[in-house]
């Protein structure tokens, strides 16, 4: 016989959540990434890292996604904005505090899979860590 699961649990509110807290959500924010991060380039996407001034460390980082019509049609934009936010979710705690990125999918985003994007985004976050040991 199976049990039903209990009253709330698979929605239940948690570290697995990608919150608000962790994104960044106005057209001001990425801006002012784009414009005075550091640059860099893997695969599929252009990734833009910058430390937030007003945060502190303590703060958690946020991220940004912008996929473009040139990329694909509303689906295979919307999939690729789930990896990448999947991806982060899962490196979150790689990433030191106070640090936001924005990710901007290149035209060849459409062909990546889950796979590459999240081995991008642990090699994005593997190298912020030294170099945010290394400003403290």
């Amino acid at each position: 016989m199976i049990e039903a699961p209990a009253i709330g649990s698979r929605f239940q509110r948690g570290g697995q959540r990608f919150a608000r807290a962790f994104r960044l959500r106005r057209r001001a924010d990425f801006l002012r990434v784009q414009g005075q991060g550091g640059r860099q380039h893997v695969r599929h996407f252009l990734v833009f890292v910058v430390r937030n001034p007003t945060s502190s460390n303590l703060s958690p980082p946020r991220l940004g996604v912008t996929v473009t019509r040139k990329v694909g049609i509303a689906v295979i934009r919307n999939r690729i904005k789930r990896w990448v936010r999947e991806a982060f979710r899962r490196c979150r705690a790689a990433v030191p505090g106070g640090i936001d990125m924005v990710w901007v999918a290149k035209r060849n985003a459409a062909e990546a899979d889950y796979a590459s994007i999240a081995r991008d985004m642990q090699r994005v976050c593997a190298s912020l860590r030294p170099a945010a040991g290394a400003a403290t």
